[in-house]
């Protein structure tokens, strides 16, 4: 999971960085930022993932801890208000879980008969 959350955090703070410097990709930030986080859960979650309660659960750490990051480094830029700390790492993680889901039902894991709970 180390890997997962390095990946999710380089990926939230260059797009946070880029976002600084690009109006563009700022335009696009809070769809991006919750749009990393989900694909990069779907490929943890259909890499092999055993079940969707674990894809969701490490989905959801590792989606949120990159967000976090990306966040703050936004906010130190003077990007966003402090208050986006709370809310942009949470929908992160929600759409890491989803993902995550998402990757399990795509790769053949977890259990078909129970579905993501």
């Amino acid at each position: 999971m180390v890997f997962y959350v390095a990946l999710n955090t380089v990926f939230q703070t260059v797009m946070v960085v880029v976002g600084h410097y690009s109006a563009a990709v700022y335009a696009v930030s809070g769809v991006l930022g919750v749009g990393i986080p989900a694909v990069i859960a779907i490929g943890y979650g259909a890499l092999g993932s055993p079940s969707y309660k674990e894809a969701a659960k490490a989905a959801f750490v590792f989606s949120f801890l990159g967000a976090a990051v990306g966040v703050g480094v936004a906010i130190l830029l003077g990007d966003q208000p402090w208050v986006l700390l709370t809310f942009g790492p949470l929908s992160s993680g929600v759409t890491g879980v989803l993902g995550g889901w998402v990757g399990v039902a795509v790769g053949g894991g977890g259990s078909r008969a129970s579905g993501p709970t």
